[in-house]
């Protein structure tokens, strides 16, 4: 279609409901539905004279030049996806004028589509009253009308219609949820934002969270809670709001901390804020929880009073309530008080190290504890932004050196200034040989204050990992593990640890990051556990889940760091598997966030792909102007097969110094095999040899090389040697016996 081409269309959303839910609990079963599903879909549009715009993976975006045929098409749809493996769709439908800028589509009638989709269940199809004006005398439909709803960002209401032929489900209009506007007091933007802002954090304040599965291997399966948003009642509401979100927060952390019980992570509850589901409801959408905890915050000055009601899921009985009347200097005490009640009413059996956690009082400063969340909204500002400023990072350092002038012994805050420093100051120190030794001080005066303080332990971890430390990591993260067995981040590291390297083994990687995503489902951080699934799949060649998790990423994450990164994945799988254009297509996509990767990519694959390397000297020199020396050894092979031979061999050696001095520094990353093929290149293949057999040990061939190295220029002079040949293929079948066995314990659900 051409740039801006406007034309009006039957526009149809499809969904497959609970779908998340079961990729975490049954990935096996999951994708075989999608499958059924994409299939049925591009079959039954195309008999309809339909297009598939968008394509979600586990939903889709279709235009048809009548409406009659779209709803015919969506009838069709469920039907057929009726039969086992049976698919649970829903589909909405609108109509109105679409257009198309570069490949995108856009259009206020898509956004209305989508809505009305949203609102639907399982084996339903909606749609607004143009859909039914123009279907209405149609014989072979049958339509009702649920009512109007107001929908978020839609200006006036919309009518929208059920389709009621017979097998069709008709969602009830209590019943229906979906992306609907809020009835509520008006507020001011600070206070949105504030809220806002800290229900970002809820994933980054308290990183270790359970979420409950049928099949998971937790301790306590039958005692899974899920702590509902608690209700702000104080007379300031505005002033006092953020304190009500921090009193469910530490709640949540020290319910955590009990090993019986499995506590839904709070980004997963905080869809349920001002519900007007059940409990049975709720509970059913998290999974299947035991127990549901709700509860009220009221504060007036100094006096704080704080209800809480646990209720039984299933039955929708409730277990027990109490008021918990204090001090705002007693707050981490009423806490404490609360936490262990409910531990009494789930006949839950703290340890003394639990205990202990528990009742530790983070900070009895309440101006202290102010600025410390405070700094925590900045954080997430500034670690999530694609350009973080630098006044932001110094307000983080700022607000918490506030927080230790009041307060010395608070271990939350140097943890905090131990990640912001991290995140600034990571590429800056890359080759200083003092790289990151201001965290590893901040972590560790954290520790001298808090010796359970879990998360100091997984960035030292990460300290270490990149000095070049593999095993001290390994252990820093074991010890958080053994602290918080259910500590996210931990999960997520243990998870990255096992997918290259020392500890290769990307069995126990998958298990962790499948932990992991159980542990926080939904927040801020699910997209790089997605991402890092697709960097284990992708060093074990099995392109097609590396691509699925990879989307998967950037679906849910597409404006930020996050994103980066899947594009980086889908790029170079393009790149590996030798799709030249749907490289280039995703390497477009990364220029509109980041530029210097993104440029890497598009001149390697116009030299090695399409065979320019004219084209990819000239994207080099453009990637110098901003990163100078980025990836050298690449732009000397443009150059060397544009006929500038001498100063192609001056960067190889120029390369070759900067690689010794990253091996020195312990900071080596991948680089064995780009050092293996600088070597290669410049002839030396002895020490190509000895480099190449000891990446098959260190790096474990990862990021698709097997493949690369079959086309790789770099890696030409040692082609046709035998000892290349059965290297290659050595580390070929060592893949395909992994992938195949990684599959296999996939269908048998163990993983």
């Amino acid at each position: 279609m051409q740039n801006q081409n406007r034309h009006l269309a039957a526009i149809l959303f499809t969904d497959i409901v609970g779908y998340t839910a079961l990729m975490q609990h049954n990935e096996g079963q999951a994708l075989s539905i999608v499958k059924r599903y994409t299939t049925v879909l591009k079959t039954t549009v195309k008999a309809h004279t339909g297009e598939i715009l968008n394509d979600y993976g586990d939903g889709s975006l279709c235009a048809f030049n009548s409406a009659t045929e779209a709803v015919s098409c969506a009838l069709e749809l469920q039907q057929k996806l009726k039969d086992e493996p049976a698919v649970p769709l829903r589909i909405g439908l609108h109509i109105g004028e679409i257009f198309f800028e570069d490949k995108k589509v856009f259009g206020d009638w898509v956004n209305v589509a989508s809505r009305i989709e949203s609102l639907g269940q399982a084996n339903a199809i909606l749609f607004s009253g143009e859909i039914n004006s123009k279907i209405k005398n149609n014989p072979g439909f049958k339509s009702i009308s649920l009512g109007r709803f107001e929908f978020k960002n839609v200006d006036e209401p919309v009518e929208v219609f059920a389709l009621a032929n017979e097998g069709l489900v008709v969602p009830k209009k209590e019943e229906m949820t979906g992306k609907l506007k809020e009835v509520q007091e008006k507020r001011s933007t600070k206070k949105i934002i504030s809220i806002a802002g800290i229900v970002l954090l809820l994933g980054i304040i308290f990183a270790a969270y359970k979420i409950f599965s049928p099949k998971n291997n937790f301790a306590g399966v039958n005692k899974t809670i899920a702590v509902l948003p608690f209700k702000n009642i104080s007379t300031n509401k505005e002033e006092n709001e953020p304190f009500c979100l921090g009193i469910v927060l530490e709640l949540q952390k020290k319910l955590e901390w009990m090993g019986e019980l499995t506590t839904i992570a709070p980004q997963s509850v905080e869809k349920f804020r001002d519900t007007k589901l059940s409990i049975a409801d709720i509970a059913s959408e998290l999974g299947g929880i035991k127990y549901i905890l709700q509860g009220t915050v009221q504060r007036d000055k100094n006096k704080v009073k704080v209800f809480t009601s646990l209720v039984d899921a299933e039955s929708g009985k409730e277990l027990w309530n109490d008021n918990f009347p204090g001090e705002m200097e007693d707050i981490f005490s009423l806490q404490e008080n609360i936490s262990q009640q409910i531990a009494a009413a789930l006949q839950i059996k703290i340890t003394p190290k639990e205990q202990s956690r528990i009742s530790r009082v983070a900070t009895k400063n309440t101006k202290a504890l102010d600025l410390y969340y405070e700094a925590q909204l900045s954080y997430a500002k500034y670690a999530y932004d694609i350009n973080p400023l630098n006044a932001d990072y110094q307000k983080i350092q700022t607000l918490c050196n506030d927080v230790l002038a009041l307060d010395s012994n608070m271990a939350e805050a140097y943890v905090l200034k131990a990640r912001a420093y991290w995140t600034a100051n990571y590429y800056k120190e890359y080759l200083s040989k003092n790289f990151m030794d201001t965290v590893a001080l901040f972590c560790n005066k954290a520790l001298s204050i808090d010796k359970n303080a879990e998360d100091a332990y997984v960035l030292l971890s990460n300290y270490h990992r990149q000095t070049g430390k593999i095993k001290l990591a390994f252990e820093e993260l074991n010890t958080a593990i053994s602290i918080n067995p259910n500590n996210f981040f931990a999960n997520q590291e243990l998870g990255r640890i096992y997918s290259l390297g020392l500890y290769y083994d990307p069995e126990k990687s998958i298990r962790y990051l499948h932990k992991a995503l159980k542990l926080d489902p939904l927040s801020v951080w699910t997209p790089t556990v997605y991402n890092d699934l697709a960097f284990t799949y992708l060093g074990i060649c099995d392109f097609e889940k590396t691509k699925y998790y990879a989307t998967l990423a950037l679906r849910q994450n597409n404006k930020t760091r996050v994103s980066i990164t899947s594009l980086w994945l889908l790029t170079m799988l393009s790149n590996r598997t030798g799709n030249a254009d749907e490289a280039l297509a995703y390497a477009e996509q990364w220029m509109k966030v980041d530029s210097s990767g993104a440029l890497y990519f598009i001149a390697e694959t116009y030299c090695y792909l399409k065979n320019d390397c004219a084209k990819a000297v000239k994207l080099y020199m453009k990637l110098w102007e901003k990163y100078p020396h980025e990836n050298i050894h690449r732009y000397a092979v443009a150059l060397w097969k544009t006929g500038e031979k001498e100063k192609a061999m001056q960067l190889m050696n120029v390369s070759i110094e900067i690689y010794k001095k990253l091996d020195s520094l312990g900071r080596f990353d991948f680089a064995t095999y780009d050092m293996a093929g600088v070597y290669a290149f410049m002839g030396d293949k002895r020490k190509a040899y000895q480099i190449l057999k000891e990446a098959e040990k260190i790096e474990h061939w990862v990021w698709g090389m097997p493949y690369l190295i079959k086309v790789d220029p770099l890696f030409d002079n040692l082609r046709n040697d035998k000892e290349f040949k059965d290297l290659v293929q050595a580390a070929l079948n060592e893949k395909t016996k992994l992938r195949e066995k990684i599959r296999k314990m996939e269908v048998q659900g163990e993983l």
